[in-house]
């Protein structure tokens, strides 16, 4: 009996070790890759959007191809589209306006690449001081713009 307490109360430790490791900030963080040749080089911008280990977060990855955005899960697997498992419905939502739009799937079903004109329509707003509501599956996030500005502008004007 003794040693059943001391194994429940190991196991509650572990898992608030797992949960404080799993722990993400919400601010805005770079992250600069070299490559060789030089034309593997990238900048990426990312979030987190909160503490847990079933998160969502955004990354923009700027290459000498221009930037694209990735929505990230960290958990169970976005589900894919009903009628094609390449793709993921994707609910984003601006102040004045919101829309449903399809997003490629990528391996693993836990990242997805935001179409060009979506990902353009997020960062204005960003830019312009307004909050986004993105919803895929069972994962949602505000994302708000503090700290956006900044760490993006560092982000396109830096040499790859």
């Amino acid at each position: 009996m003794l040693t059943n307490r001391y194994s429940l109360l190991l196991l509650g430790s572990a898992g608030l070790l797992f949960a404080n490791s799993c722990a993400s900030t919400s601010a805005w963080q770079t992250d600069t890759s070299k490559g060789t040749p030089s034309s593997f080089n990238s900048i990426r911008l990312y979030l987190c959007t909160s503490g847990g280990c079933g998160d969502l977060g955004l990354e923009l990855v700027r290459t000498c191809d221009g930037i694209r955005l990735y929505l990230n899960v960290f958990g169970l697997a976005i589900p894919p589209s009903e009628t094609d498992c390449s793709i993921s419905m994707v609910y984003v939502s601006f102040r004045e306006r919101s829309y449903t739009f399809c997003a490629d799937r990528l391996l693993g079903g836990q990242r997805l690449l935001i179409p060009k004109n979506v990902q353009d329509d997020i960062i204005e707003y960003l830019q312009n001081d307004q909050p986004v509501f993105i919803r895929v599956g069972r994962y949602q996030a505000d994302i708000y713009p503090e700290q956006f500005l900044k760490p993006f502008t560092k982000m396109v004007g830096a040499p790859l």
